[in-house]
């Protein structure tokens, strides 16, 4: 597993914000043989959690600056490690001891990271900041948003065909179990719109497809 160590001073958010493009990068060119892709799916889902997490955080009370540490390092050993939760959590220790980070957040933060991996947990996330940013992580995974990432995934992955891209990211049955895995209540509301936002679009995307909307 590579060390990730931003410059000694460097503020926390700038230094977390580059650690997680370096290693959605890094996982582009090591697993998928891209350099300067238009479409790098990693580092737009770990934006889409950040931008989650901050907001479920207001929502339920969260510590902001425990989750969005938490989430823009969540994946930052995705490409290299079996285990990128615990691995990931190893690493954002290492990232924020050479930052302005509060020390006494550190363990909250990596063990939210280290919590995180996983689509589905049979026992609700514990404590309130690991809840979040493993709602924020899934909550990405549903939804429009996932249409317009599966789409780009697809793309980049070689799929040239309206038929296919539609065939190939239609299969939701998986997005329901991830909302009954979601804790917050925000969560959960927001899950359940966006499975069927997901559906609909689908839905009308087949039909427009084959001409049955005529």
């Amino acid at each position: 597993m590579r060390e990730e160590v931003p410059a000694v001073g460097k503020s926390w958010r700038e230094a977390v914000r580059e650690a997680a493009h370096k290693a959605a990068i890094h996982e582009e060119e090591t697993w998928r043989g891209g350099t300067g892709l238009a479409f790098n799916y990693r580092w737009e889902h770990v934006r889409a959690v950040v931008r989650l997490a901050v907001r479920l955080a207001e929502r339920t009370g969260a510590d902001r600056e425990v989750v969005e540490a938490a989430a823009w390092l969540h994946d930052v050993a995705k490409g290299e490690s079996r285990d990128h939760g615990r691995d990931g959590a190893v690493l954002a220790r290492r990232i924020l001891a050479e930052t302005d980070y509060p020390p006494d957040k550190v363990d909250a933060v990596a063990e939210a990271i280290a919590k995180h991996a996983g689509t589905t947990t049979p026992e609700p996330v514990e404590p309130l900041e690991a809840a979040v940013v493993w709602d924020a992580d899934k909550l990405s995974k549903l939804g429009a948003t996932v249409a317009i990432h599966g789409i780009g995934y697809r793309l980049q992955d070689g799929e040239g065909t309206t038929e296919g891209l539609i065939e190939r990211s239609a299969g939701l049955e998986w997005q329901e179990q991830i909302v009954r895995s979601l804790n917050t209540a925000p969560a959960r509301a927001a899950g359940w719109k966006r499975l069927e936002a997901a559906r609909a679009f689908y839905r009308q995307a087949k039909a427009e497809f084959n001409g049955e909307d005529l």
